[in-house]
C-alpha cells in the first residue's frame, strides 16, 4: 500500500537570523526525500516577515527550486539581484550563492524543493519510500 504524506504550514518553526540574515523566517518541512523514489531531499514552505532576509549562502549537496506564492522582494543569485513576486520561479544550482529579502509590507511566502544533482545522487544509496511492515495483516507491499 502506498504511503500518503500530509504536511501543513500550521506547524512552522520560527528561525531567527537564518544563514546570517535578519528577522524572523517561518519554516515547515512538508515532505522529505524518504517519501518517494526520486533523488530529491525535501519540500519546504518558507515565509519571511517584512524586512526579513535569508542571508547569502551556498549549498554543497542540493540544488533548489524556489516558487514564490505571496509578497514581494528580491533574490540575489551569484551577485545579481532579481525581483520576486507571486508566480516567480528561481533555480539555485549546486554551489551557487543565493539570498532572499522581503521588501514588502506582508510576508514573502515561497515553496523550496531541494533535489540532489547527479554528482551527489550517484554517491548515495538508492532511495525508496518508507514502508510499514504489513506482515501482520497479510497485505502485500508495493
Amino acid at each position: 500500500m502506498s504511503t500518503v504524506i500530509t504536511g501543513h504550514t500550521d506547524n512552522a518553526g520560527a528561525v531567527l537570523g537564518v544563514h546570517g540574515g535578519d528577522g524572523v523566517m517561518l519554516w515547515a518541512r512538508l515532505a522529505t526525500g524518504a517519501h518517494l523514489y526520486s533523488d530529491w531531499d525535501g519540500v519546504e514552505w518558507v515565509a519571511l516577515e517584512p524586512g526579513g532576509r535569508a542571508g547569502l549562502h551556498t549549498h554543497s549537496h542540493t540544488e533548489e527550486i524556489w516558487f514564490f506564492l505571496k509578497g514581494s522582494g528580491y533574490m540575489e543569485l551569484n551577485g545579481t539581484r532579481h525581483d520576486v513576486s507571486p508566480g516567480t520561479l528561481v533555480l539555485t544550482p549546486l554551489h551557487s550563492q543565493h539570498a532572499a529579502w522581503n521588501t514588502g509590507n506582508e510576508q514573502l511566502e515561497y515553496i523550496v524543493i531541494e533535489v540532489f544533482p547527479p554528482e551527489i545522487s550517484s554517491k548515495i544509496p538508492p532511495r525508496r519510500p518508507t514502508e510499514e511492515d504489513d506482515s501482520a495483516t497479510g497485505a502485500s507491499k508495493n
